[in-house]
């Protein structure tokens, strides 16, 4: 499994700021994720890399980072730098995803999706929140609104990451923290 490096990067969370988001999004959190943001609330995963296969060829990416849950009463929060992505709300990205969908792309999906982390490049990590797919973790491309399953539960999904063999990702999207 994945080490989480920059763990709280936005402070701890509790089970009280966890039933409150998941009372305001309607669905349950799987346990494994849930686990995850008692852990570690956000950070990113190293290794980082995995590959998905969206549109007929298969490419290596990277997951920057997770996104940590915080407080509901911070309201939106504008993301202005690349960086700020590592402290962004997981209930920003939650309204972001679901004003895209109605007002981007016009489209409606099968069920709905909690974006948890991005790869940096307007792309999210989403968890599946129900039906026969619940806790499955997706890999949700931004210009057209397509996913592609990249693993049955998050604790999966932080297990099949490995080390990059791209050299060529933007310095930016390294956590100098480490």
């Amino acid at each position: 499994m994945s080490d989480i490096v920059n763990s709280r990067p936005a402070g701890p969370t509790s089970e009280s700021e966890i039933a409150t988001f998941e009372t305001v999004i309607g669905h349950p959190l799987p346990e494994d994720y849930r686990r995850f943001l008692l852990e570690h609330n956000g950070g990113s995963p190293r290794p980082d890399a995995f590959t998905f296969n969206l549109f007929g060829r298969d490419e290596e990416n990277i997951v920057m980072c997770f996104f940590p849950m915080r407080d509901l009463s911070l309201g939106e929060v504008d993301v202005e730098q690349l960086d700020e992505l590592r402290t962004w709300p997981v209930h920003c990205a939650w309204n972001d995803l679901q004003h895209d969908l109605v007002h981007l792309y016009k489209k409606e999906i099968e069920h709905p999706l909690l974006p948890i982390g991005t790869d940096g490049s307007g792309n999210y990590f989403c968890i599946v929140l129900s039906g026969s797919q619940t806790g499955a973790v997706l890999f949700h491309e931004h210009e057209l609104a397509e996913t592609c399953v990249l693993a049955n539960s998050f604790d999966e999904f932080l297990t099949s990451l490995w080390p990059r063999e791209r050299k060529d990702y933007a310095e930016e999207l390294e956590w100098k923290g480490e």
